[in-house]
This record gives structure tokens, C-alpha cells and sequence, in this order.
């Protein structure tokens, strides 16, 4: 049997230095087995005593993974993306994370014709994880260029699979478009890492048209099939995006959707105690 290792990204709580903490402290509360945030945000506590690593141990939490977005579109210009990476996976993996999440830069009108060398691109910043004993994996986002099963498709095909994997976002491929539960079935050997995402199937909902976990119209049940179907060992991370419209607070939605999984899942989920 697969047991799954479930945790929290921040992004609920919001993008800021200051939203850390509540967020940190909620996940760890609440059961998360892990706490994932942005590659920036670790270090605007480079300057703080003990940095990003303190205020995990205060709540005895690990990091997971560090998401980094990226802005190249053409790829000759993706040097400064690529040093970003390279530094945020440092930081990472110095607190013990496994993943660095990609994601693509802004989309624009007309077609996109540098999928190899993104690839590329990709591939030099996990080789670069690598080095850390970290994997790097591409996220699909709406907005971006990796959105369509199509570009899902291209660029996993594209990259070298020993150096970059796939990182799906449930709801932000629902939402893009495609069938998750066969996207995530397509690409099963690439699956390094995971964000679970609720959708809410084109209304709106408070959550840039997210939901909490069970509360939307991606097929849950579906997408845990396709993971017990690849053995998948890597990190189930929920994830909300957070707006001021939101009608419950962060840790009430945190909560929502651990009650969900909690009976979805039973014994095959593990919490903190």
C-alpha cells in the first residue's frame, strides 16, 4: 500500500516575509507533514537570526520544497533565471528540502517556439539541484508558458527525465484545460513532486477560482489512483491560492481540506501527531 506524505505550500497565507510565520505555524499545527514556500521568500530571512531554518524548528516542520518562477521567454536570456534557481536551491536544500518546483515564464499572444531550448534551461538548473542532492521539477500554471496538456506534453518531453521531473498542479491543469487525473497518468514516471489543488469549475469562489480540497470539481479519488498506480514516494503538497475575498481564514481552509483527505484517505495518509 502507498502511504502518502501530505504537507502544506504557504501561498494560502499570502507571499510575504511577514506571512511566514502564521503560515508555518498553522501547517505544523494542523497535522502538515511539511511546509513548502517560495525560493524568495527563504531568503528575506537571510538576515534574521538563524534565518528560514529558526522558525521551522520553532514549530518542527520540514521544508519540503522551494517553488521558483521563472520570466525568460527566450531562452537565450534565461541567465538570470537560471542563477536565481541555482541560489534558492542552495538555501533549500541547506534546510533539507528534496524539490525545486519550475515554473515558466508569463505567456504572450503568439505561438511558442522555444520549447528545447527552455529544456535546456531547465535541465542546467537541475543540474545545478543535483549537485545539492535536490531534483528540480516542472509546475504547469495558467498565465504561463506551460499551461496546455500540449505544453505539458512538449516540454516534459523535451527535458532530460534523469535531471527534470514533473510537478503537477491539479487544479491548475483542470483549469488550463486538461484532464488531470490523464495528464498526471501520461506523465507517471516524471512525478517527483505534487500540489494538490481543488477547482471550482469556473465560478468564482474567493480562490482566484480555487477551492479547498474536496470543495471543487477535480476528481480527487482519481488523481490518488493514478499515484498509488506509480508507487509515487515524493510529497503531496495542498495548496490555496489566498485573496482578500477568501470566505474563511487560511487555517480554517488548511483544516477543510485536511478533514477531506482524512476521510479519503484514511491509514494511507500520515499527519504530524
Amino acid at each position: 500500500m502507498v502511504t502518502f506524505r501530505i504537507g502544506h505550500t504557504g501561498i494560502l497565507w499570502g507571499f510575504s516575509k511577514d506571512d511566514a510565520l502564521p503560515a508555518v505555524r498553522d501547517t505544523a499545527e494542523l497535522g502538515y507533514l511539511a511546509y513548502e514556500t517560495f525560493g524568495f521568500t527563504i531568503e528575506q530571512y537571510l538576515d534574521e537570526p538563524g534565518g528560514f531554518g529558526a522558525l521551522l524548528a520553532t514549530y518542527d516542520i520540514p521544508l519540503s520544497a522551494a517553488y521558483c518562477p521563472t520570466e525568460f521567454y527566450d531562452p537565450a536570456d534565461a541567465g538570470k533565471d537560471i542563477e536565481n534557481c541555482a541560489r534558492w536551491a542552495k538555501l533549500a536544500a541547506d534546510l533539507g528540502a528534496e524539490t525545486l518546483v519550475l515554473q515558466g515564464g508569463q505567456r504572450k499572444e503568439q505561438p511558442y517556439p522555444y520549447f528545447e531550448g527552455m529544456a535546456e534551461a531547465f535541465n542546467e538548473i537541475g543540474r545545478q539541484a543535483a549537485k545539492l542532492g535536490m531534483r528540480a521539477a516542472i509546475h504547469p500554471h495558467t498565465g504561463t508558458l506551460i499551461e496546455t496538456g500540449e505544453e505539458i506534453d512538449t516540454i516534459l518531453g523535451a527535458v532530460d527525465p534523469t535531471l527534470v521531473g514533473f510537478a503537477p498542479d491539479t487544479g491548475q491543469i483542470l483549469k488550463g484545460g486538461s484532464d488531470p487525473v490523464e495528464v498526471l497518468r501520461k506523465h507517471k514516471p516524471q512525478l517527483w513532486h505534487v500540489h494538490l489543488k481543488d477547482y471550482g469549475g469556473g465560478r468564482e469562489t474567493g480562490y482566484v477560482g480555487y477551492e479547498a480540497i474536496g470543495q471543487g470539481v477535480v476528481d480527487m479519488p482519481g488523481i490518488f489512483r493514478v499515484l498509488e498506480e506509480a508507487e509515487f514516494d515524493g510529497w503531496v503538497m495542498v495548496e490555496l491560492d489566498g485573496t482578500p475575498q477568501a470566505p474563511r481564514s487560511p487555517r480554517e481552509a488548511a483544516a477543510l481540506s485536511k478533514q477531506y483527505l482524512q476521510n479519503l484517505l484514511g491509514d494511507r495518509a500520515t499527519w504530524r501527531k
